[in-house]
C-alpha cells in the first residue's frame, strides 16, 4: 500500500514539474515507458534509449492517456510483418478469383445433376491416370527385382556387376521414385475433386436456392474473319 502511495505521489510530482516546466500555450506532454531493467519511468522527455521503446503518452495537465505507441520495429520484424502481410493479400485474392470462377462455372450447369455428371468424368479420367501411373511403377518395380537378382547372382559367383547394368539399376531406382512422387501428387487432386464437388453442390444449392444470380460464364470470343 505504501508503494502504490509512493508511485501516485511520484507521478503527481512528475506531472506538476512537467506543467511548471512547459512554455506557455505548447502541448504538456508526459511520457511513460519502461526501461531496460523493467522498471516503469515517468517523465517529460524521452531520453535517446527510449524513443524506440513502447511508451504511453499523457496529458501533464489532466493525467489522462492520450496516446499509446508500440516499440518500433527491428529491419528483420518489419520485413516478416510486410511479408505476412503480402502473403494474406495474395491468398485473399487468389480466394477471390476460385470463388468467381466457381460462381462462372455453376452459372454453365442447368442442374446438379449435370455438375455431378461434369466431375464424374474428371474424376474417371484422373483415375484412370492414376492406374496407369501404378502399371507403370509394378512393371518397373519388376524389372528392377529381375535386374538385382542377376546382379546379385554375379556378384555371388564371384563375378563384377557390369557398369552398364549398375547404371541402369540407378536409372530405375530414380524414375520410380518420380513416379512415387507423381502418384502421390495425383491422388491428392483426386481427393481435392471430391471436396471441390462437394463444396460446388453446397454453393450451387444456395446460389440456384436463393434466386442470386452467379456470375455469368466468361462469353467465347467469336473466330476472326
Amino acid at each position: 500500500m505504501i508503494r502504490k502511495y509512493l508511485s501516485l505521489a511520484v507521478i503527481a510530482a512528475v506531472l506538476a514539474a512537467s506543467a511548471s516546466a512547459q512554455e506557455p500555450g505548447a502541448p504538456k506532454k508526459l511520457y511513460r515507458w519502461m526501461d531496460k531493467d523493467g522498471k516503469v519511468q515517468f517523465s517529460d522527455t524521452l531520453p535517446p534509449e527510449a524513443v524506440d521503446q513502447a511508451r504511453t503518452e499523457i496529458n501533464a495537465t489532466s493525467g489522462m492517456t492520450t496516446s499509446s505507441l508500440e516499440r518500433a520495429l527491428t529491419t528483420e520484424e518489419r520485413a516478416a510483418k510486410e511479408a505476412l502481410e503480402h502473403a494474406t493479400e495474395t491468398a485473399s485474392k487468389h480466394a477471390e478469383r476460385i470463388k468467381m470462377t466457381e460462381e462462372a462455372m455453376i452459372a454453365s450447369f442447368q442442374n446438379e445433376d449435370e455438375l455431378k455428371r461434369s466431375f464424374k468424368i474428371r474424376t474417371e479420367l484422373l483415375q484412370q491416370t492414376l492406374d496407369a501411373i501404378e502399371a507403370g511403377i509394378g512393371s518397373q518395380r519388376a524389372s528392377l527385382a529381375s535386374q538385382l537378382a542377376d546382379a546379385s547372382e554375379a556378384e555371388l559367383a564371384g563375378k563384377r556387376v557390369n557398369a552398364r547394368q549398375a547404371s541402369s539399376i540407378l536409372a530405375l531406382h530414380v524414375e520410380m521414385a518420380k513416379q512415387q512422387q507423381i502418384l502421390v501428387l495425383k491422388q491428392g487432386e483426386l481427393v481435392a475433386l471430391d471436396q471441390d464437388l462437394d463444396r460446388l453442390v453446397e454453393r450451387f444449392g444456395d446460389i440456384k436456392g436463393s434466386g442470386k444470380a452467379p456470375s455469368p460464364a466468361p462469353a467465347a470470343t467469336p473466330p476472326a474473319g
